[in-house]
């Protein structure tokens, strides 16, 4: 795997179950994936579901206080049975200071 570092903010390991949804001509299709890193900026996924780069995906999960959306940067198969994905919020998180 690359190690290549070219992101704005630091990720953080974090291993969560989410709910995600993509649209496919304005059809809901649902399915789950597990994130493996969160920033500011983007959110590491694996899951067993092919996605495009450039695709918008809607992620639901009890880390974010509503439903976020990001789109899918790089990718990477794994035998064709499940993938690695980078994705990049569309609007970034807000971290507040507790």
């Amino acid at each position: 795997m690359e190690t290549s570092e070219n992101r704005r903010h630091k990720r953080e390991e974090i291993i969560k179950v989410m709910g995600c949804t993509i649209y496919q001509q304005s059809n809901p299709i649902e399915f789950d994936c597990v994130s493996t890193n969160i920033s500011q900026s983007g959110i590491g996924l694996l899951t067993t579901t092919a996605l495009k780069k450039e695709q918008d995906i809607e992620l639901i999960n009890d880390i974010f206080p509503y439903p976020r959306t990001a789109t899918v940067r790089w990718s990477k198969e794994y035998n064709g049975l499940y993938y690695t994905y980078g994705l990049e919020f569309i609007e970034q998180l807000r971290v507040t200071p507790q």
